[in-house]
């Protein structure tokens, strides 16, 4: 007989104390663990299934689809010509270039914005935050496109220009490098910042000042102390920046010519034309190992960089050194500064005062200028991108709200972004649950579920083609969900893992030990503690799936129409400001969901503060 509860107010402290200290007269003591006996059954094995099953047919099978389309037939035939034409190795070394480009500004860009977002606090932290997940959760089309109406001949920059009278003539700034390494940057930003911001919070913002009272110059003390410290964020933020400028083709399909032509975008025109996919495949499987390469040389650097952390190399270097003694004289004389820099630490301060001010103005303009003028240029009068506008009308969003495919795009994105939603939250709760706190290989687990943010988009929807294409999920809601799910499940898993190990595992124990099954432990102490971190990934899950681009463009092409699809149609054939309004629409859309969520979350705190404030004490 299992020894009773004694009677009293259940979640009381002496109750819940009682039934974690309590043992059994028959030796089940593994019993009162509840969960632990769910890790030597099949329990945890079931729910890990979904999401194996996901990811080895919908990720990992069209992965391995390129390579034999791509080395089928004539395959040294289609290799030598690839890599023997001068125009594929100009196109190779065009993406090459333009993503080391574009990663090394987002890097000098993006660090000072990290390193502020990591030190600020209440309502500043809230809007600089803001600013990141604003343009993060915008689809990559509506930020390039409105890069269209800035550089344009009759853009926002040129129209100041001509106005300040510092040019006679529009400048030609579309269709350009510049320009296409210009909106790769301004997409990659909040990459970089939400890959250093997590690093930078751990470093003790104490370190400058010691390094400035030793005598370092600004720029000696972040390059010698707080870069070395944050190089594994640099790492991160690098690689994925790199392999997400690597596989971009919309940006040099919009804004670039023939000469900025990228791999990506070679790869999606010979798709889009069906003209020779074995070609195609190559041109995927060299993509995916020229990233590789790069990526793996950065990663060396990087490691070059952070040899200086590693405890035990530091302990070989003094142990072969034993024998050099420090000169402990020089901590005894007296420090001497010339006259000349007893004036510097004021101006540095007054100077530094200034600087963040002025930075976070010229960075958050930069950020929120394609988002701000895709407004206007909706309601222009014109027929074509002027800004400004010559007037203003309510025509375009008319014919919009009036056209029958723009409806039926949204409604059919609308139903994607939901299926997907609820398909990445189950995906994502059973992930999280079956993985638990003490899973065997758990490091190996994380990272095959987390493997589609490691591949190129690009990569993963042109073998998702060549295999949905053989068993007819192209052109198909079904296909296209699948694919949004591989890619935006592995985030909603993030979100709800990082919520899952702030649960305190002793409130499940204390749970099973009063005699609770697993399932009734989940539905009345874990899912409602896991819960905001699930209408998080919701919301996220919705969001990504609702301006997801390059699946989809892929994917779909007659029957079945997005409205990433359909916009990226009408900016191709008509820049007109008819996808101006659409832009507008979507990115009204993604910032109210957004307010939504922080209403919610703030809701809910302020709730839970209510309700310990009223609680009696115990």
């Amino acid at each position: 007989m299992v020894e009773r509860e004694p009677r009293g107010r259940i979640g009381s402290v002496e109750h819940v104390h009682h039934a974690l200290t309590r043992r059994t007269e028959n030796g089940t003591m593994a019993r009162s663990s509840g969960l632990a006996t769910w890790d030597v059954n099949w329990g945890r094995l079931l729910l890990l299934a979904p999401v194996t099953i996901l990811l080895l047919f919908a990720f990992a099978l069209p992965l391995l689809a390129i390579v034999p389309e791509a080395f089928g037939g004539d395959a040294a035939g289609r290799f030598v010509r690839i890599f023997g034409s001068p125009v594929y190795r100009t196109v190779i070394w065009t993406t090459v270039r333009i993503g080391l480009e574009a990663t090394a500004i987002t890097l000098v860009v993006a660090f000072p914005l990290a390193w502020i977002l990591s030190r600020a606090t209440g309502v500043k932290l809230l809007l600089l935050s803001l600013l990141v997940l604003v343009p993060f959760l915008t689809s990559v089309l509506v930020r390039t496109f409105a890069w269209l109406a800035i550089l344009g001949q009759r853009g926002l920059v040129n129209a100041m220009l001509l106005n300040l009278g510092l040019i006679e003539e529009p400048l030609p700034l579309l269709f350009r490098e510049p320009a296409v390494v210009l909106a790769l940057v301004h997409s990659s930003i909040p990459m970089m910042v939400f890959a250093l911001v997590t690093v930078l919070r751990r470093i003790d913002g104490r370190v400058l000042l010691a390094a400035h009272t030793l005598g370092a110059t600004p720029l000696r003390a972040w390059l010698g102390i707080v870069v070395p410290l944050a190089i594994r964020g640099i790492q991160s933020g690098v690689i994925i920046v790199f392999l997400f400028t690597m596989a971009s083709f919309i940006a040099p399909a919009l804004l670039g010519n023939q000469r900025q032509q990228m791999l990506a975008q070679v790869i999606q025109s010979e798709i889009e034309t069906g003209a020779d996919w074995p070609l195609a495949a190559a041109l995927g499987i060299t993509l995916a190992i020229t990233a590789t390469v790069i990526v793996f040389g950065l990663s060396i650097v990087a490691r070059l960089f952070s040899r200086w952390q590693n405890p035990s190399q530091l302990s070989a270097v003094s142990s072969a050194h034993q024998t050099v003694l420090a000169d402990t004289s020089l901590l005894r004389r007296p420090v001497t500064l010339p006259k000349s820099r007893l004036r510097i630490p004021a101006l540095f301060q007054s100077g530094s005062m200034l600087a963040e001010p002025i930075y976070l103005g010229v960075i958050s303009s930069f950020i929120l200028l394609p988002l701000v003028v895709l407004f206007p240029v909706s309601f222009s009068s014109a027929d074509v991108l002027i800004f400004p506008p010559p007037g203003y009308s309510l025509r375009w969003f008319e014919r919009i709200l009036g056209s029958p495919e723009w409806v039926e795009a949204g409604w059919t994105s609308l139903r994607i972004g939901a299926t997907t939603c609820v398909l990445s939250v189950m995906l994502a709760t059973l992930t999280v649950l079956g993985l638990g706190r003490n899973f065997r290989s758990q490091a190996a687990a994380e990272a095959f579920v987390q493997s589609p943010l490691t591949v190129p988009s690009v990569v993963f929807a042109l073998g998702a083609y060549l295999t949905f294409a053989r068993v007819g999920l192209v052109d198909t809601e079904a296909g296209i969900i699948i694919a949004h799910t591989v890619l935006i499940f592995p985030v909603v898993y993030l979100v709800a893992a990082a919520t899952f190990s702030s649960i305190d595992p002793w409130l499940s124990f204390a749970a099973a030990s009063l005699g609770a099954n697993p399932w009734r432990i989940f539905k009345t102490v874990v899912f409602p503690l896991l819960l905001p971190g699930l209408a998080i990934g919701a919301l996220l899950a919705m969001l990504l799936s609702f301006d997801e681009s390059v699946a989809s463009i892929f994917l779909s092409n007659l029957s079945v129409k997005t409205l990433p699809r359909k916009l990226w149609e009408g900016i191709r054939f008509n820049t007109s400001p008819e996808a101006a309004a659409v832009s507008a629409m979507l990115l009204c859309v993604t910032c109210l969901i957004i307010l939504v969520g922080i209403a919610a979350i703030f809701g809910r705190q302020r709730g839970a503060r209510l309700l310990r404030s009223n609680r009696a004490p115990v």
